[in-house]
């Protein structure tokens, strides 16, 4: 079985020595751009960006990279100290859960949850955010 298959494009992680492709990102996700003076700047993808990518992904890859979660990014994306857990509210009940880089993240209902594992990056949690509410999670 191949990769594609046990590893749909949207849930594929970008990590060092590998490089995005188109079906990592969607518009308004967060990478680290590399600029000519040598900074590491936060910048959000738009269509300009994934064209960019299509055309020359090399070039694109050369300056992007990901940004690795923290519990202080997901703060600022509105998740809520619980004590034991991060957590977001999402809508009918539902939530996101954030217990450390071991366990990771958990979709929740009530008391029920559903491990959803280790996400390392922004662009990563965003995207499972919009597979689930059909939005762009972006910082508070």
């Amino acid at each position: 079985m191949s990769n594609e298959a046990t590893n749909p494009a949207s849930c594929q992680t970008a990590v060092s020595g590998s490089a995005f492709s188109i079906h990592d990102l969607k518009c308004g996700n967060l990478l680290n751009y590399d600029t000519a003076e040598g900074e590491i700047l936060p910048t959000v993808i738009d269509w300009q960006d994934l064209k960019w990518l299509t055309e020359d992904p090399k070039g694109f890859n050369l300056v992007h990279s990901p940004i690795k979660l923290t519990n202080e990014m997901l703060l600022s994306f509105g998740f809520k100290d619980e004590g034991t857990h991060l957590q977001l509210n999402l809508a009918n009940n539902w939530c996101f859960e954030w217990f450390d880089n071991l366990l990771g993240f958990s979709l929740c209902k009530g008391n029920k949850g559903l491990k959803l594992g280790k996400i390392e990056y922004v662009h990563e949690l965003q995207n499972l955010h919009y597979s689930f509410t059909g939005v762009m999670l972006s910082l508070s």
